[in-house]
């Protein structure tokens, strides 16, 4: 905590990305979570835990769809589940924008750097998933924790935490698994050893993986042995064909540069040329290589896994792909940070479209806060529903 405290004392720039995030946050829930379905299926899970120690949801039904690490949190904050919510989010909040800080590389221009974090601090996905009882910004605390910590697994200790948080991903949202495999499959390719200490080398990086994927693998082995019956997540996969999918997933990664006012196919075009140059500016210098061999295996298998399932929702389109923002945004500092003159405008630019956005966002949820109080809406509703209007504004 104390080596936290140092690197946070002088950095003004994470100060600012860390008072501007908070501030929208707590503009926007007012220290109240809004609720929709997924909050009740928590609750319920959670309130059972607390009661009879089983995971059941709100239909009396085996919690299966989802990890069981946000109820069982929930459950620290028993019997006032929703005040402490407000305050694990606020921490989680916090806690990433540190971590992803702690990607950044040392040498980063104090600009290029303080532009970054604030784009990732007000970026409207992370503020949504902060504002509603969800579980993706603790995920989003503990995939930034566990890749900072991955950068670093050099050391034994970092080794052990990052394995550590890896399976707490894992347990959190399923979709830690796409970057746990990412993680190692890169590792195969970025290996610097000798012949002869090869096969030791992939050992180690099978060992490596297959620990940090503990928690996921006993979590699914307890659904398809015991609850294999009670997992309405099935019916959820291949809800559409490939090719929505693909086409859903490129026109929300491509509001990280241009708001969706701007016709989707100019959007994706945009994008898909940023990306690409991007990607071949990241793998030419020969030193951030391997940097860039795992940021884009991170995003590939990402990508793959959600094309594979194609369980896109397009009103939840930005809840999918936000785990790949901060990873986006490394990718240019690695790729463009010795070209100053295209960097900097490119930053500058998604920063404060970023910044507009995340205002925006934050101003309507206020309003419609002042309309709908999450407390009154939890006592109120005996057959819950979701909350209209959880889409994110461009």
């Amino acid at each position: 905590m104390w080596r936290i405290y140092k690197a946070c004392l002088n950095d003004w720039g994470l100060w600012l990305a860390f008072i501007s995030g908070l501030a929208c946050y707590w503009v926007a829930s007012g220290g109240q979570l809004g609720l929709t379905l997924d909050s009740y299926y928590y609750l319920a899970a959670a309130e059972n835990w607390a009661q009879y120690r089983q995971l059941i949801d709100h239909q009396g039904n085996i919690y299966a769809n989802w990890p069981p690490l946000y109820p069982w949190l929930l459950v620290l904050g028993a019997p006032q589940m929703l005040p402490f919510a407000a305050w694990l989010h606020g921490v989680a909040l916090s806690a990433s924008i540190y971590f992803f800080s702690r990607w950044l590389p040392a040498q980063t221009p104090p600009l290029i750097r303080n532009t970054t974090l604030l784009s990732y601090a007000l970026y409207a996905p992370l503020l949504a998933s902060s504002i509603y009882l969800w579980s993706e910004i603790v995920f989003m605390a503990l995939l930034t924790a566990a890749f900072a910590a991955f950068l670093r697994k050099e050391k034994p200790a970092m080794l052990v935490l990052y394995i550590i948080l890896a399976n707490l991903m894992c347990l959190q949202r399923n979709a830690g698994i796409f970057f746990i495999a990412a993680w190692t499959v890169a590792q195969f390719f970025t290996a610097n050893c000798a012949k002869s200490l090869l096969w030791q080398k992939m050992r180690s990086i099978i060992l490596e993986g297959g620990l940090a994927a503990v928690a996921f693998i006993a979590w699914q082995l307890r659904n398809f042995l015991w609850v294999m019956d009670s997992q309405d997540f099935r019916q959820n996969i291949a809800l559409i064909d490939f090719a929505e999918s693909f086409r859903l997933s490129l026109s929300a990664m491509s509001t990280w540069l241009l708001p969706l006012q701007v016709p989707e196919l100019m959007r994706i075009a945009v994008f898909a040329a940023v990306f690409v140059a991007v990607a071949v500016f990241a793998s030419k210098p020969p030193a951030s290589r391997p940097i860039a061999v795992v940021l884009l295996l991170t995003l590939g298998c990402y990508l793959a896994g959600t094309w594979a399932l194609r369980m896109n929702i397009p009103t939840e389109n930005d809840r999918y792909f936000l785990p790949l923002f901060p990873f986006f945004l490394l990718l240019i500092i690695k790729a463009l940070q010795e070209y100053p003159k295209i960097i900097i405008p490119l930053l500058l630019s998604i920063c404060m479209y970023q910044t507009v956005r995340g205002l925006k966002n934050t101003s309507q949820w206020h309003q419609r806060h002042t309309l709908l109080s999450a407390f009154n809406n939890l006592k109120s509703q005996i057959s819950p529903v979701p909350l209209h209007n959880r889409k994110v504004n461009p």
